[in-house]
């Protein structure tokens, strides 16, 4: 059984659990303000004596109660955009999760509320297919009259890690850690103390080390891995990699994508794991994890259309 507790208390304690997290004061009180909105929203719900947020008991609370909030926010007098629902939900979803992980709730009647499809744009990815065209036209450049690897290393080793534009560029040869039985991994690291959850140890192997190898020798690196913009970088991308591969545009976000999409369908990492590769907080992965779901599902329908169409 889960302990007695009131929907208000329950936000007290919500609140003094994110504060014991690395999060930005932003995102602590995007968190606790959506929850007090759907407080406010069950309170105003209820009536006579019940009318007041104290008598909410968390037990009480069920999908239905939820559902019916976004409902109220989509098409209240004052209607949100889908973006400020979908968050709200995020929220919401965190907050009743870690109500039943800290033993105040025996289900997290969130657990099975759906986003909707339409709340925000997919994010763009790479087919199989497509991969094999990016990569075939980045070796050929590496290989070609000028050896120009960057754009090889970059695509290889975002494919591989599914690190950020960011991260990538900001990689050091002191963040490249070889160990003595053929592997090797690189370390992310953040400055700022907020964003140490960031911080994480990722895996790189075989031919993808063979190129980050290869790059060091090429460029005589000997500090950052990277001794150009993002902007340098994607404009060779753009320019040197996507004609060739029959693609109109190739992005630092595109590369990252592919990577979570394909990590997501082989399933040999838990959820957990997926947050921490991707250096995400709760509610980053949360909402990576809703895509990541909605992507899954589109792709099988494409594919299970075109199936029925192969005579």
């Amino acid at each position: 059984m889960g302990k007695n507790l009131t929907l208000q208390d329950g936000i007290v304690e919500f609140g003094n659990h994110l504060a014991r997290r690395p999060l930005s004061d932003n995102t602590r009180k995007a968190f606790t303000g959506d929850a007090r909105i759907f407080a406010r929203f069950l309170e105003s719900a209820h009536d006579g004596a019940e009318g007041t947020l104290k008598s909410i008991d968390l037990s009480g609370i069920n999908a239905e109660h939820i559902k019916a909030f976004l409902v109220h926010q989509e098409k209240g007098a004052v209607a949100n955009s889908p973006k400020s629902i979908e968050r709200r939900l995020t929220s919401i979803k965190v907050m009743f999760k870690w109500f039943q992980d800290a033993g105040y709730m025996v289900n997290d009647p969130a657990a099975g509320v759906a986003y909707k499809p339409f709340m925000d744009p997919l994010p763009e990815y790479l087919s199989d297919a497509e991969t094999s065209a990016v990569l075939l036209a980045a070796q050929s450049l590496a290989t070609g009259e000028r050896l120009e690897m960057r754009p090889l290393t970059a695509i290889m080793l975002v494919l591989d890690t599914g690190i950020k534009k960011g991260e990538c560029l900001a990689l050091t040869l002191n963040d490249i850690e070889r160990g003595p039985d053929g592997y090797a991994s690189i370390w992310i690291r953040y400055e700022k103390q907020r964003l140490y959850f960031k911080d994480r140890q990722l895996r790189v192997f075989g031919e993808c080390l063979h190129v980050i190898e290869s790059h060091i020798q090429r460029y005589d690196t000997k500090d950052r891995l990277f001794e150009c913009t993002g902007r340098n970088l994607e404009y060779l991308f753009n320019r040197k990699v996507a004609p060739p591969a029959g693609l109109d545009a190739l992005t630092f976000e595109m590369l990252r994508w592919t990577c979570a999409v394909r990590d997501y369908r082989e399933a040999v990492l838990s959820s957990e794991q997926m947050q921490v590769k991707y250096g995400l907080s709760t509610i980053g992965w949360l909402e990576m994890e809703a895509k990541l779901a909605r992507l899954t599902r589109q792709s099988y329908t494409v594919n299970t259309e075109s199936d029925a169409d192969t005579p």
